[in-house]
């Protein structure tokens, strides 16, 4: 059995950067990252690889040199499966168990398979892992038509991906009313929808998978067909999609699991307070699995994104080392799609809002949605300015990047909106007024 001072698990952005952070403040103390992955890459990169924007070799973040010269062990293919947090013991999936000083728990999600008929054929792909997204790419150049299920970031990913492979015909099936309806309003679906139409992406709502099919001699494929592929896509209502591919993007899954039955406390993540702490005396927990007390919302908050993983890494890494940092951020991802951008800013939620306010219009082609609550019912514990003022607590921004950064300034700074509520869906009124 090995003594590591810093362990962690989970290599991927946060585990990478805090394995950075501690190092760089500790020349000496042991680390030791622990992953199951072959390789260590910027998932953030993997749509880019995808639709051949960069080479597959720019994916990967550090070099085998990089952490030879920072005297960081990495242990590949390795999955913990077991915590003992009474001893300080980590056991991994080779039976091997590591002690530990301090532990930084950094796992990421693993994809909720789809249950259907047929569901086990080849070119039926998933997108998470750099694997994954190279059989995406090899399945998409010899598809001359491709099914996506699911609406939301993960489709948008593979309609890209299809058609900068060449795919001809794509559709998206979506069992919810709207394209992405857990994170847009009608309207901004709408606009997104009309993007996807004008780049040969159609999208049906309302529709869900019955079953996959094959049958052996279609000419689907661009080269030989083999009876194994699915071939075609049957829903509910009984539509048939001829297809060479299909992407399934339905949501991801974090294995907390053998966490829990530590003793560590979970809800939908790992429970962590403001410093990335759990429960649990020298655990720590960051990224795609945490969900931390958020000190600007004042609400146990999970933020999915490359930005937030590589900032909780670092903090975390410094209560590591005894420098206890507070987390807090708003959040503010944002990519783009086709000719089309979209950004997500803070706490996109109506359950959190009083009100959110519309700002553009499907016909222009820009939506923006603003969510705002008064500070009277703001939730005990969270920080803000005393009396009766209100704040935007998030955005969702379709097609406009010049208002992501005063939105998110405005989030961020925690500003009093109440005498500007009522010009915020006027188009004209200039969102830096917020911040300047």
């Amino acid at each position: 059995m090995r003594n590591v001072d810093y362990l962690i698990v989970g290599g991927s952005a946060a585990g990478t950067t805090a394995a950075e952070v501690i190092r760089s403040r500790n020349g000496e103390g042991s680390i030791t990252i622990v992953t199951d992955e072959e390789e260590e890459y910027s998932r953030v990169l993997l749509p880019f690889y995808s639709r051949n924007k960069i080479k597959r070799e720019q994916v990967f973040l550090k070099t085998p040199d990089w952490y030879k010269q920072k005297n960081i062990e990495l242990l590949k293919k390795t999955k913990a499966t077991g915590l003992n947090c009474a001893d300080h013991l980590i056991t991994l999936s080779d039976g091997e168990e590591i002690q530990y000083g301090k532990l930084l728990i950094s796992i990421g999600g693993r994809v909720i398979r789809l249950d259907a008929a047929g569901s086990q054929l080849e070119n039926i792909l998933y997108f998470r892992t750099l694997e994954d997204t190279d059989k995406v790419i090899k399945a998409a150049s010899s598809a001359k038509a491709g099914v996506i299920v699911g609406g939301g970031l993960i489709s948008l990913d593979f309609a890209t991906c299809f058609k900068a492979n060449n795919v001809g015909e794509v559709t998206i099936l979506v069992k919810e009313p709207y394209f992405w309806a857990n994170r847009l309003g009608p309207d901004s679906s709408k606009v997104m929808v009309s993007v996807l139409a004008k780049n040969g992406v159609k999208v049906l709502t309302g529709e869900e998978v019955e079953r996959f099919e094959f049958e052996q001699g279609r000419t689907l494929f661009k080269g030989p067909t083999l009876n194994n592929k699915v071939a075609t896509v049957v829903t509910k209502s009984g539509k048939r999609f001829e297809c060479g591919v299909v992407g399934v993007g339905i949501g991801i899954k974090v294995d907390l699991e053998w966490i829990a039955k530590a003793g560590v406390k979970t809800n939908r993540g790992i429970l962590t307070n403001e410093y990335l702490e759990t429960n649990v005396k020298d655990v720590y927990a960051a990224g795609d699995c945490a969900e931390f007390a958020d000190v600007i919302f004042g609400r146990q908050h999970m933020m999915g994104n490359w930005a937030n993983a590589t900032s909780q890494g670092q903090a975390a890494a410094k209560g590591m080392v005894g420098e206890r940092t507070i987390y807090e951020t708003a959040s503010s991802y944002s990519d783009s799609f086709f000719e089309g951008t979209y950004s997500f800013i803070g706490v996109t939620d109506m359950a959190f809002a009083d009100e959110v306010i519309s700002r553009g219009s499907v016909e222009s082609g820009k939506m923006t949605q603003i969510y705002i609550k008064t500070i009277g019912r703001w939730p005990r514990g969270a920080s803000g300015p005393e009396g009766n003022t209100k704040r935007i607590v998030g955005a969702t921004v379709i097609n406009s990047a010049g208002e992501v950064a005063p939105l998110t300034a405005a989030v961020k700074g925690k500003v009093d909106v109440s005498f500007l509520v009522d010009k915020l869906a006027d188009t004209n009124f200039d969102l830096n007024q917020l911040v300047n």
